[in-house]
């Protein structure tokens, strides 16, 4: 592929273009949300294709950006979770779309690409890339991840919605996105392990996913990847060989980064405005 493949660039006689590389950290709910928007924003402006690790300071409840907060209450008293700082799990509002995804026991990455407006097949490339590249991968360390557009509905397990009380009581998508499917979605044993939400700004996307990695008690219906492949996994060592094939597919080569101070300014002005104030997390 050449550089401008899923990049929208100009080629540059084989040189590859320099991606910054943040490694894997735990950060609180609204930071998180709030510096996958800060880099949005940045690349738009000019700054590098950015890959970027993190998992959570505490389990979180992610709502997708449409679904209400009475539909969050309810699953949470069903379900015997408190929400809130002073519950014991925080509970945060995206911009993406998608049901909600209880953040725990997982790595959750977000990669932010220039892109050319006029390259309208971008988004879906760049989607099916990084999901590709994480089911080979897996396929390395023995897990067998398939997305679910290749599976027949019978390869697929039940999700607990859809059971008739559920389907009565909500009969549109189940609440939480990883007990929904769609055609990108990896799915491990009859399981979904891998969901994947994009935001496109003039002049940017931002692909922001969560891979399960292991089953979490604020959820545990949804078995991750160390109980689906009855093995102890290596998290360091999938970053690792996913860093390597993403370099590959997007032609980048990543070198380890950090926010610099203006993006980190947007940051903590973003977490303070909107995914940290509790106006943004009720608006629906």
């Amino acid at each position: 592929m050449s550089e401008g493949g899923l990049m929208g660039g100009e080629s540059n006689a084989g040189r590859l273009r320099v991606g910054r590389l943040i490694e894997w950290q735990h950060h609180g709910a609204a930071e998180n949300m709030a510096t996958d928007e800060a880099l949005l924003q940045s690349v738009a402006a000019g700054a590098p294709p950015t890959l970027r690790y993190y998992g959570w300071s505490r389990p979180t409840l992610s709502l997708g950006y449409f679904q209400s907060l009475s539909e969050a209450e309810a699953w949470a008293a069903t379900n015997q979770v408190t929400l809130g700082e002073s519950g014991n799990v925080d509970l945060v509002r995206r911009s993406t779309g998608g049901g909600a995804i209880l953040h725990h026991q997982e790595l959750t990455l977000s990669l932010t690409l220039p892109e050319n407006t006029a390259d309208t097949g971008a988004r879906e490339a760049t989607y099916r890339a990084v999901h590709t590249a994480i089911a080979e991968e897996l396929h390395v360390m023995g897990v067998v991840a398939k997305p679910y557009r290749t599976l027949g509905r019978n390869q697929v397990s039940r999700s607990i919605d859809d059971t008739p009380a559920e389907s009565k009581r909500r009969p549109s998508e189940p609440f939480l996105c990883f007990q929904r499917r769609t055609d990108e979605d990896l799915i491990v044993s009859g399981y979904k392990v891998l969901g994947s939400a994009q935001r496109r700004t003039k002049g940017a996307l931002l692909q922001h996913g969560s891979l399960l990695w292991s089953v979490t008690p604020h959820a545990n219906v949804l078995p991750g990847l160390q109980e689906l492949s009855g093995r102890t996994l290596s998290m360091s060592r999938l970053i690792s060989g996913l860093a390597e094939r993403l370099s590959s597919v997007l032609q980048l080569e990543w070198k380890p980064g950090e926010l610099d101070r203006s993006e980190k300014e947007a940051a903590d002005q973003i977490a303070s405005q909107k995914y940290g104030n509790q106006a943004w997390t009720a608006k629906r």
